[in-house]
C-alpha cells in the first residue's frame, strides 16, 4: 500500500485528523489538524470538513475511536458521537474504512516513535517476552496491551478503565460516596480522567465545606502547578497516586512486565508535577508482589500524534 492514507484519532474532546504517507518501514504525516468534537454534530461532519480543507482525496482510512468497536459500530464512551464504518466510508467516498479503538492505535504507534518521544518515569528491567501495558487518562481512561509473539507483537484493546474502583482510605471512601452516591458501582475512569479530576476536586471541596473555584480539569491542574489552591493541589496529588496504584494493579492483572507506557492528553501537561508525585510509590506498593511490579519500567509518551502513526500502521498491515 503506497497511496496516502486518511487517519484519525477521535476522542471525547478532540478529533485529530491527518494524511499518512507510507515510506520504507515508517510513515510521515501531513495536514495534521485538531478539531473540537463539541463543534461538530458528528464524525462525518468533522471528517468532511477536514477533507474539504486539503487537496488530497485518500481512498483508504483508519479511524481510532475512544470507545469499543463492535461489528464496525462505534458508540463513543464520553461523547454523543457514534457511527457505522461502512456507512461513514460511503459518506466520505472511501473505498475502505478500518475502525479501531483509540488505545489500540496508540499501542500500535509505540514502536514507531523515536526515543525522544518518551519521557522516563521509572527505570526497570523489561522482560522482552512479557506484554507491555499502554494506559492513560484523557477524557476517559484508555488501556491496551502489546503482546509479543514469534510472529511479531499483537495489540489487544481493552476496556480496563471501567473496572470498579476500590477505595483504600477514609478519604477515598468519602470521595466515592460523594461521586457515586448510592450507586453500587463506580468505575476507576470516574476518577482517573479529565472529568475525574473535576470529580475529585468537587468531592474534596464538599468534604472541606468550601465552594468550588474551578469548573474544569485544566483550571484545576494549573492551580495545582502554580500553588494557587490547596484543594487543587491535593486533587492532582491524589490523582497521580491513584493512577500509580491502578497502573501497578493492571501490571499484576496482565503480567505486563515488559513495561508500562503512559499515554493520554493529561500527563504531558503536568509532567514536572507528575514526576515528583506519589505515582511510583503507589505503583510499586503491592505487598508481597511489590518486587514483581517494581521491575517493570514506566515511560510517558510526549508525542500527541502517536495514535495517528498507529492507525496508519494498523491500516497498512490489514
Amino acid at each position: 500500500m503506497t497511496q496516502s492514507l486518511l487517519v484519525a484519532d477521535i476522542g471525547g474532546t478532540n478529533a485529530r485528523f491527518a494524511i499518512a504517507h507510507p515510506g520504507a518501514g515508517c510513515f510521515t504525516l501531513s495536514h495534521v489538524v485538531v478539531l473540537r468534537a463539541e463543534d461538530y454534530e458528528s464524525v462525518e461532519a468533522a471528517a468532511g470538513e477536514f477533507l474539504n480543507s486539503i487537496n488530497e482525496r485518500p481512498k483508504q482510512a483508519c479511524f481510532a475511536a475512544a470507545g469499543p468497536v463492535i461489528a464496525d459500530n462505534v458508540v463513543f464512551t464520553n461523547s454523543p458521537w457514534k457511527f457505522n464504518s461502512a456507512r461513514l466510508a460511503q459518506a466520505l467516498n472511501l473505498e475502505h474504512l478500518k475502525t479501531v479503538n483509540d488505545f489500540e492505535a496508540l499501542a500500535a504507534g509505540v514502536s514507531l516513535l523515536a526515543p525522544d518521544a518518551f519521557l522516563e518515569v521509572k527505570p526497570g528491567n523489561s522482560i522482552l517476552t512479557a506484554p507491555q501495558l499502554v494506559i492513560g487518562p484523557g477524557t476517559g481512561l484508555g488501556q491496551a496491551l502489546i503482546v509479543p509473539s514469534s510472529n511479531g507483537p499483537s495489540v489487544i484493546a481493552t476496556e480496563g478503565g471501567h473496572v470498579m474502583f476500590a477505595p483504600q482510605t477514609d478519604e477515598e471512601r468519602a470521595i466515592v460516596q460523594f461521586i457515586a452516591g448510592e450507586a453500587a458501582r463506580m468505575s476507576t475512569e470516574q476518577l482517573l480522567s479529565g472529568p475525574g479530576i473535576v470529580n475529585i476536586y468537587n468531592a474534596l471541596c464538599a468534604m472541606e465545606d468550601i465552594g468550588s473555584n474551578f469548573l474544569d480539569a485544566s483550571e484545576i491542574t494549573i492551580a495545582a502547578r502554580t500553588g494557587q489552591d490547596t484543594i487543587a493541589l491535593r486533587t492532582i496529588e491524589l490523582f497521580c497516586s491513584l493512577l500509580g496504584r491502578f497502573a501497578g494493579d493492571a501490571v499484576l492483572a496482565t503480567g505486563a512486565r515488559g513495561g508500562v507506557v503512559l499515554g493520554g492528553g493529561i500527563l504531558p501537561k503536568i509532567a514536572e508535577f507528575f514526576l515528583q508525585s506519589g505515582f511510583i510509590a503507589e505503583f510499586s506498593n503491592k505487598s508481597r508482589m511489590s518486587d514483581y511490579v517494581a521491575a517493570a519500567p514506566v515511560k510517558m509518551i510526549t508525542n500527541d500524534e502517536a495514535a495517528l502513526y498507529g492507525a496508519a500502521s494498523l491500516l497498512s498491515s490489514g
